[in-house]
């Protein structure tokens, strides 16, 4: 029988080795670069300012350590402070960035929720870090917002009549849930473990009816674009519900405005509400001022663009783009209802003409759409003209002219129009649509998705981002925009390595 030597690694046997810290972060690395950086390339004397412990109290965690520890967890998919913590007792490599300093979970949560302003402050350092290594083009750009539930819980919203009710619902349940327990008790069949069920169960409700009951002492209601009252929530109120692929979620969208060259975030900010359009004309003034901060310069004989999806269509959107010399390329979203069953293009306000003596609209086939009413439609006014249902059930152009599904004898009105200012002659709205009428504007806008989808890819699945842990827009803003830095750090290593050889 053969005589192997033995080891007994599977029991769990322990080596005692002397371990040089800096040996374990190796050239060409995410950690060898983050540790070169974070105080050097990227400066982090922003957060000096709330450290008041030079002369009395206990020595602090330098933000430098915490920072690296962070990045580097988040890096490797780990989102909650305790799991970094452990990554930060058992890993090597979080060992070795933080000197093998012993750091609670609660001081690492602690300096996410803390800092909102100073990681603003450092993304915008990291920007100028990626311009230095050419990284950043300044020319075309993609927008778009990632939906994430956060810490707060979708059942504890509600309008106040709704929350009212809920809070009524918990309270009669409290009462019951004792009636129940004073009738077992009667009877003698409480034991220990009933007993701590009960209390469990009672202490739950009563939590529940204790946060509804503050909360509604205090209530400002929340209204939509249309003045009605929205659902609040008792938990995070910055929050919103928000319709996502899987359905409604409570929590905030994630907004990113991410460079055409190397898929560099220059502007990110986390939001809680559930139309994420509204946000554009505040997210160009950031990205505008972010890439004068980081020294990236406009190419005068070259106008910037912005490609959005469909959420950000609407008039005050695209003059904001003008306004600001940038070229918007943004569809309203209605491609495929313009084409017919058979992929014709169907008629479209273009091609119906006004007569304004008369206020009226002419179709392609010379019949006439008259005034109808004004109505008013998520906040946006409009003038309806309608055509007679004779002239449109025998009209041979019917399946080019109607959206509706029915056949053409089983229509009960005739063609409809509703006319916005986005439709007017001249309105920023209808000249992008005429844009995207076009080759050349159709193959821009399909540039969109390879720009900004991989970016939501690599921070949601590849950095596991699934979820917000913080609650409060501030804070949930400082979370996002560190997610932002790991990705655009990552981005940094090819070209900082190319550098490290070159010096």
């Amino acid at each position: 029988m053969p005589n192997y030597k033995y080891t007994d690694v599977s029991a769990g046997q322990a080596l005692f080795l002397t371990v040089n810290l800096n040996e374990q972060l190796l050239p060409g690395t995410f950690e060898y670069m983050l540790n070169d950086i974070i105080g050097t390339k990227i400066d982090i004397s922003c957060f000096d300012i709330n450290y008041k412990n030079d002369n009395v109290g206990a020595s602090a965690i330098p933000p430098r350590v915490l920072l690296k520890l962070i990045i580097y967890g988040y890096y490797n998919g780990h989102i909650s402070s305790r799991d970094i913590e452990y990554l930060n007792q058992n890993n090597i490599i979080a060992k070795a960035l933080t000197g093998d300093m012993p750091i609670h979970f609660t001081t690492i949560a602690s300096f996410i929720s803390r800092n909102s302003e100073e990681i603003e402050k450092i993304f915008a350092e990291t920007l100028a870090y990626s311009n230095e290594l050419q990284l950043i083009g300044g020319e075309d750009f993609a927008i778009d917002g990632l939906r994430l539930p956060s810490n707060a819980s979708i059942d504890m919203s509600g309008t106040r009549e709704q929350l009212e009710k809920r809070l009524e619902i918990y309270r009669k349940m409290a009462e019951k849930h004792v009636k129940r327990h004073q009738r077992k008790d009667e009877r003698g069949e409480v034991d220990e473990e009933t007993k701590e069920r009960y209390e469990e169960r009672q202490h739950e409700l009563s939590l529940k009816i204790n946060k509804i009951s503050e909360f509604l002492k205090d209530m400002k209601e929340k209204k939509g674009k249309e003045g009605q009252e929205i659902q609040s929530n008792v938990t995070d109120n910055e929050s919103a519900m928000i319709k996502s692929k899987e359905g409604f979620i409570q929590g905030y969208i994630g907004i990113a405005v991410v460079d055409k060259k190397n898929q560099i975030i220059v502007s990110a900010k986390a939001v809680g509400s559930a139309n994420e359009g509204e946000h554009l004309p505040k997210m160009l003034d950031e990205t505008i001022e972010n890439l004068e901060r980081a020294g990236v310069k406009e190419d005068d004989g070259k106008k910037r663009s912005i490609l959005g999806d469909p959420n950000y269509f609407n008039e005050n959107n695209l003059q904001a783009c003008e306004e600001r010399g940038i070229e918007p390329v943004i569809p309203d979203g209605q491609e495929q209802r313009r084409k017919g069953p058979d992929g014709q293009k169907r008629y479209d306000i273009n091609d119906f003409k006004y007569n304004e003596e008369e206020n009226n609209y002419e179709c392609p086939q010379g019949k006439v759409l008259e005034y109808k009413r004004t109505t008013e439609q998520k906040g946006v006014e409009g003038e309806v003209y309608q055509a007679s249902l004779t002239d449109c059930k025998v009209c041979q152009d019917f399946s080019k002219c109607s959206w509706s599904k029915k056949k053409q004898s089983e229509i009960s009105q005739g063609k409809s129009l509703r006319i916005t200012k986005s439709n007017d002659e001249g309105s920023s709205c209808r000249k992008m649509r005429e844009k995207l009428a076009t080759e050349e504007y159709q193959e821009k806008y399909s540039r969109r998705i390879q720009i900004v989808e991989p970016v939501f890819g690599n921070v949601r699945y590849c950095k596991g981002l699934n979820r917000f842990t913080l609650r409060g827009g501030k804070k949930v803003n400082g979370q996002w925009q560190l997610y932002c830095i790991v990705h655009n750090l990552e981005k940094c290593l090819k070209g900082y390595n190319e550098g490290f050889k070159c010096a």
